[in-house]
């Protein structure tokens, strides 16, 4: 309970990117629906995408957060890598060659049949190339110093 505690206190913070729906259906029909921003979600995912995307971390522990308890999920990227896949959290690895990524997951509510599918869209700063920039100014502005 503390865990969760703390996991929402850092999403208001605005530390975190909580992920929105895309889409959800029953496993009783095949109907896809939106969901509307106001129906009460049982799932989010919290991410810090913003150390991903600045370039300050290398990976980092995602969180899905459920209001149901009896539920499964599963998730992908399509550029980077998954590991470390527990009942409520995986570590995302960034891309090395990459500028861009995203991780998909899908949550299922074993009691209802519903699934919910997450997109969330990473934008990854080039920090190679601005240390070579770096070097080079710092190499002509000692030559010509």
């Amino acid at each position: 309970m503390g865990k969760i505690f703390i996991i929402l206190m850092i999403c208001y913070m605005g530390i975190f990117h909580i992920s929105s729906v895309s889409q959800v259906h029953s496993n009783e029909t095949s109907n896809k629906s939106v969901i509307s921003e106001f129906e009460s979600l049982p799932f989010q995912v919290v991410v810090d995408k913003t150390s991903l995307e600045t370039g300050q971390f290398e990976k980092v522990t995602c969180y899905v957060v459920s209001a149901v308890d009896d539920f499964s999920y599963s998730v992908f990227a399509e550029n980077g890598k998954i590991s470390n896949k527990y009942s409520s959290s995986f570590d995302y690895s960034r891309p090395r060659e990459e500028f861009t990524d995203t991780i998909n997951i899908e949550c299922t509510d074993r009691t209802t049949g519903r699934e919910y599918s997450f997109s969330i869209t990473l934008f990854f700063l080039d920090h190679t190339s601005v240390n070579v920039l770096d070097d080079w100014y710092i190499n002509d502005y000692g030559e010509d110093g």
